[in-house]
């Protein structure tokens, strides 16, 4: 049986650097969440140990920079202490969000992106914001994207060309484009890269 902590959210970092792994540590000491938990940075034997509920998995822009059967086998072995309800942070570039979001879908978790391209305040009050998670997701689930929209915006991040779109919908790419920039007005978001959670829109 799984036990949730009062009071504390759980994160487990996923690094090959032993530096991030440091950096974040210090970044996440004390940090206080909207909700007023606190952060709580364990190894995996920790959680395995005490068999505590693992509520987010920070997996860091390392792992993007060459995509390695090493890099791949230590998310998998993140997820091995997961639960139904972990989520996924992907703390990268902007333009490995998408590769990021792939992933949560493959692992069929939650999944936010941060950007690493950040001073150490952005990336904190990045983290705190993902990582109080009501917070974060209030901006896509307040948004009322059409089926449409939606559709055409998952397919864009997944790398799907508009001329695709323009096919599968019968109509010309200048409809496409235009879907897309009301889909990122409703979102709040200048750009396709700026949309940190696309399992919310699905």
């Amino acid at each position: 049986m799984e036990i949730k902590s009062k009071g504390v959210v759980n994160v487990l970092i996923v690094t090959q650097c032993s530096f991030t792994r440091l950096a974040l540590n210090t970044v996440l000491a004390d940090m206080q969440l909207s909700s007023g938990k606190k952060v709580n940075v364990a190894s995996s034997d920790f959680f395995e140990k005490h068999n505590l509920v693992m509520d987010f998995i920070i997996c860091t822009d390392d792992l993007f920079d060459e995509i390695s059967l090493k890099g791949i086998l230590k998310i998998k072995e993140a997820l091995r202490y997961a639960s139904f309800a972990s989520k996924m942070i992907f703390l990268t570039a902007n333009h490995h969000f998408a590769l990021g979001n792939f992933i949560s879908g493959l692992c069929r978790k939650e999944g936010f992106c941060a950007s690493a391209d950040k001073t150490v305040t952005g990336l904190a009050l990045d983290l705190r914001r993902i990582l109080s998670f009501q917070d974060s997701s209030v901006a896509l689930s307040s948004c009322t994207l059409t089926p449409r929209e939606r559709d055409i915006i998952i397919n864009l991040i997944k790398q799907k060309k508009p001329a695709y779109l323009s096919k599968k919908y019968a109509v010309n790419q200048k409809t496409i484009s235009a879907h897309k920039v009301n889909a990122l007005r409703k979102l709040n978001v200048e750009h396709l890269n700026n949309i940190v959670n696309l399992n919310a829109l699905a």
